[in-house]
């Protein structure tokens, strides 16, 4: 099957998640994606657990192995590694740069530069060159040189600030948001570039900073009229604009229920056994008002029920609410099987062999993405992509192994 971007090939000179899962999305689009890693490969190469060929292990790693982490951000790539430290690792790279369309890459600025593989050095001889740089606080101004980490940019945007009740800490959200969303923005920025080389001819550059993402991610409409108004600007799953508009204690857990409209508090009422309320508070300002009432109503009801019997009823009676499910049943719910969104992680190795963990694919409409082929092994492709992308014979292969210029699976 071929994707969107079947004619484009990716170098991924990422590290651990934001350029890693960019080029993931690439990859399920159709592009060819090599991977290009040190000797030894990035931090999420040491962190257990490891899938090898049939197995799953948490000791030291083997040749073979493959971490969770790589196992999800690597479908669809192939993995090379090159020593930059040496001269003629570095102009290996360049070689590959001058048959790429796109580079995506997050280091901190300059690093590139130095080595002499940065984008002003491919740029003049590969015109069309899509760059994507990610960092935490752009490629220029005050703050370039400091490295971006999720947590911290978190902090930093406010967005910490938000989440979490009032009378506890800041905290963060529950997923890599600092890493993730950027990969997501790098992503369409690489693809509106692709588009605009169509028209030009010419690539770009693309400064993507992680903190401009999360900013812009928090800077809804009433933020500075909370602060005026002296609102915490922590409300836990409250939202003060709404009610009921909240996660509910039940028998067994949690119900997160959000009423939008007066026919939904009338349906949530007669659902209740407390149809009086929706004639009393039939408007969104009368239930503002009398918000303790409200919740206390619904929290009152909730605590008598199972969370899945709740959220069963609330559907049925088409007012918008969930059980809150651990993060593992994603897997299960029925409206994402339906849509086939994960997928068991393999290891190329065992083909006939599914591990135990699973992995989410795209989130795109399936005819839009292409099936990824399993992560590989650190090194696994390096031999086969320097004979195809750049011609070279065994015996140059060899020679360049015995220098210790680039690694192969067994000596990565």
């Amino acid at each position: 099957m071929d994707g969107a971007l079947s004619s484009v090939l990716v170098l991924d000179l990422g590290r651990v998640v934001s350029a890693p899962t960019c080029c993931f999305y690439l990859a399920s689009l159709g592009a060819t994606v090599v991977r290009v890693e040190q000797p030894g490969g990035d931090m999420s190469w040491h962190v257990p657990p490891y899938v090898g060929p049939g197995r799953v292990q948490r000791g030291i790693r083997d040749p073979d192995d493959i971490p969770i982490a790589q196992m999800k951000r690597g479908r669809g790539k192939r993995s090379v590694v090159i020593d930059f430290r040496q001269e003629e690792g570095r102009g290996l790279f360049r070689r590959l740069g001058g048959r790429a369309d796109v580079v995506v890459e997050n280091f901190r600025p300059g690093i590139l530069d130095d080595l002499g593989i940065g984008y002003r050095d491919l740029q003049p001889s590969n015109a069309g060159l899509v760059w994507c740089a990610i960092t935490g606080y752009g490629q220029d101004g005050p703050d370039r040189a400091t490295q971006g980490m999720d947590l911290v940019v978190q902090a930093r945007s406010g967005l910490m600030a938000k989440t979490g009740f009032a009378d506890g800490p800041p905290t963060k959200v529950g997923f890599m948001a600092g890493d993730q969303v950027p990969a997501a923005f790098s992503t369409v920025a690489i693809l509106a570039a692709l588009r605009e080389r169509d028209r030009s001819g010419e690539g770009r550059f693309i400064d993507m900073a992680m903190l401009d993402v999360l900013a812009a991610m928090i800077w809804d409409e009433p933020l500075d009229l909370y602060e005026d108004e002296g609102r915490p600007q922590r409300s836990g799953s409250a939202d003060p604009r709404g009610v009921p508009h909240d996660v509910f204690a039940t028998s067994d857990g949690w119900v997160a229920i959000v009423v939008t409209s007066h026919p939904q508090w009338a349906r949530l009422c007669a659902l209740m056994g407390r149809p009086e309320l929706a004639v009393e508070l039939d408007t969104l300002a009368k239930r503002l008002a009398a918000s303790d009432r409200v919740n206390g109503a619904v929290a009152g009801w909730a605590a008598q029920h199972p969370a899945e019997w709740l959220g069963d009823r609330l559907a049925e009676a088409q007012v918008p609410g969930s059980a809150v499910r651990p993060p593992g049943a994603g897997c299960t719910d029925r409206a994402l099987r339906h849509r086939g969104l994960f997928e068991p992680l393999r290891h190329p190795g065992a083909p006939g062999w599914e591990s135990p963990f699973v992995g989410a694919r795209m989130p795109l409409p399936a005819d839009m993405v292409v099936p990824t082929s399993p992560a590989e092994p650190l090194g696994a492709g390096t031999d086969a992509v320097l004979a195809d992308l750049l011609g070279l014979g065994p015996d140059e292969i060899a020679g360049l192994h015995e220098r210790g210029v680039v690694r192969s699976t067994h000596d990565a």
